[in-house]
């Protein structure tokens, strides 16, 4: 019975860890959230650029994002954990990895960020006494990040110059199709 169940999970296409089908996206809405992402990652390294005030709400803003975009990749985290271990290539071990790190040192970058915060936490009700371990943290887990990201994005630097030319790239008609123009002026004659 068990065999049969489990042969009809996988045949259902439902992810037996998630209990749910996995979550389908075009590459380019992957990239416009990636990108999204990204920039405001960037914005949030310079908190003189947007004051300290928004760089404390655009921090709430991305950690929505940011799970946003862990939702969208679980289906590969999950079967890169069930398979870590296996045959499996090398590439895909070491952006798994370096996706743990870069989750603890955005995540120790987002916690001690609103350990600090002057707006979000008094906002929200709760005061909490400026601590230099919570700054030095701070600090030092969003340089970091930075280089983490860095190597991400160079690891994935292929997809992202692919994904970002078919964002610009006109659909091409299908062969044998005439362009629009042409039956026009056909009909119309020669002038």
């Amino acid at each position: 019975m068990c065999e049969t169940f489990s042969a009809h999970v996988r045949a259902s296409g439902v992810n037996p860890i998630l209990w749910r089908k996995p979550m389908r996206l075009s590459a380019r809405w992957k990239f416009l959230i990636d990108l999204t992402f990204f920039v405001g990652f960037l914005l949030l390294m310079q908190p003189a650029f947007t004051g300290l005030s928004l760089h404390e709400w655009f921090s709430v803003a991305l950690v929505a994002v940011m799970a946003l975009h862990l939702l969208i990749q679980w289906d590969w985290i999950v079967q890169v954990t069930l398979r870590f271990f296996h045959k499996f290539w090398h590439k895909s071990r070491l952006q798994y990895v370096l996706d743990i790190l870069l989750l603890v040192s955005m995540g120790a970058a987002f916690v001690s960020g609103f350990a600090i915060s002057r707006h979000v936490l008094p906002f929200l009700g709760l005061h909490v006494e400026e601590d230099f371990f919570w700054r030095f943290l701070h600090s030092t887990s969003a340089d970091l990040t930075l280089i983490i990201v860095a190597v991400h994005v160079a690891l994935n630097w292929k997809w992202v110059v692919a994904t970002f030319k078919s964002l610009f790239r006109r659909k091409q008609t299908r062969r044998g199709a005439q362009p629009v123009m042409q039956p026009l002026q056909q009909v119309g004659g020669e002038r």
